[in-house]
């Protein structure tokens, strides 16, 4: 059993770092559930902010990967100094930088420094010190992290990988230092990297091949303006594997267009729930902020019982809506959560034709961005998504 679960049983909780590794200054494994399973889950949060997302484990509540599942909490400082000065740029320049900014990135993809908006480039010093800092950490973060895992740290357990944006950093940077180990299979069994701001060329990943047993998955978006602007002093030959496909020849290898759920890259935090069920992750039931049980019809395929036995007089039928639904079958699309039924003290109703979501004529063509002019019409205030 101490080789199943880890040194004395403790396994990764057990894990402290007893004094300053390099440049790392905080590393540690948060419990996300109770109790112990055959296989782990690491969830890696990319930045933290003011507010909701304040905290390590605040964008992965809605994960159900495993039963038993960690969050890992790493340079905590930065990571929040980062989340202040993103939110301080989509704030500060508010709609009129943002909407001129997609426009530059639909034309040409990742552009050079010159061809952005002067109003933009006026307060880039604003993010580009906390995350050029950041950038740095989390490859070293990435490093140690595939040491402990190597060390057997979680005892002889499968491991699941999952973050966003630096927290996919440390992903990438972890299997390309277990790579390089000759006992490095059999540890690692699926990794999710969303929003990743590392390279996406085939070459860089090949490695990972010997590395993962189970899924690689890649989940980007086409429409992630600001992950472009921090990459605009870089070649316009360089792919960023957040803003496109990984084209590497493995069946393995899952490439997962979110262009129409994260528009921006704050976004990865704050659709967490709706991007873990895009790309195949189990998610728990879904519970509101005021403790009410979501429609069946809400919930992940496979987990409608699980609401049934909460809630017998759940009996809503959500109506369909086609940029968030997940499921190919047209009697299965589930209806939005999140900003649709944030507000009214009672359960879900069924919405009529008449209250069904509106799909703006201008975001049906080619552009992955949908219409811009429209935005902020059908993303009003909403209580529990600030």
């Amino acid at each position: 059993m101490t080789s199943l679960f880890g040194a004395a049983g403790a396994g990764l909780t057990g894990y402290k770092m007893k004094k300053r590794v390099g440049a790392i200054e905080e590393f540690t494994f948060l419990p996300l559930t109770e109790g112990r399973q055959l296989h782990i889950t690491i969830a890696i949060t990319g930045w933290l902010a003011s507010g909701k997302y304040r905290t390590f484990s605040a964008p992965w509540a809605a994960l159900a990967r495993s039963h038993e599942q960690y969050c890992l909490a790493w340079e905590a400082k930065y990571l929040m100094e980062l989340g202040n000065a993103l939110e301080t740029i989509l704030s500060g320049l508010a709609n009129m930088v943002a909407q001129e900014a997609l426009k530059y990135t639909v034309l040409s993809g990742i552009v050079a420094a010159l061809t952005w908006p002067a109003s933009l480039l006026a307060v880039a010093n604003v993010i580009d010190n906390p995350w050029g800092v950041c950038l740095h950490r989390s490859a070293e973060v990435g490093k140690h992290l595939a040491h402990i895992l190597l060390s057997r740290q979680q005892g002889q357990r499968p491991v699941t990988l999952i973050g966003f944006s630096l927290g996919a950093r440390v992903i990438y940077f972890c299997l390309q230092e277990m790579a390089q180990e000759k006992d490095c299979q059999g540890i690692i069994e699926d990794v999710v990297l969303l929003g990743a701001p590392v390279e996406g060329e085939a070459k860089h990943w090949e490695p990972f091949r010997k590395v993962v047993c189970g899924r690689i998955i890649n989940g980007y978006s086409r429409g992630d303006w600001l992950l472009s602007f921090v990459y605009r002093t870089s070649s316009v030959k360089l792919r960023v594997a957040g803003l496109q496909p990984v084209q590497l020849r493995d069946r393995r290898v899952e490439n997962v267009d979110l262009s129409s759920v994260v528009s921006g890259h704050l976004d990865y935090a704050k659709q967490m729930e709706v991007i873990l069920k895009t790309v195949g992750i189990p998610t728990k039931p879904g519970w509101d902020e005021t403790g009410l049980l979501l429609a069946p019809g809400n919930l992940p395929q496979g987990q409608h019982h699980q609401a049934a036995a909460a809630s017998s007089s759940d009996k809503a039928t959500p109506g369909d809506n086609p940029k968030l639904a997940i499921s190919t079958d047209p009697s299965q699309a589930q209806a939005p959560t999140g900003m649709d039924q944030c507000e009214g003290p009672s359960l879900p109703a069924a919405a009529s034709p008449a209250e069904s979501a509106k799909i703006c004529s201008h975001g049906m063509g080619p552009n992955p961005l949908g219409c811009p002019d429209c935005a902020s019409e059908t993303q009003g205030p909403c209580p529990g998504l600030d």
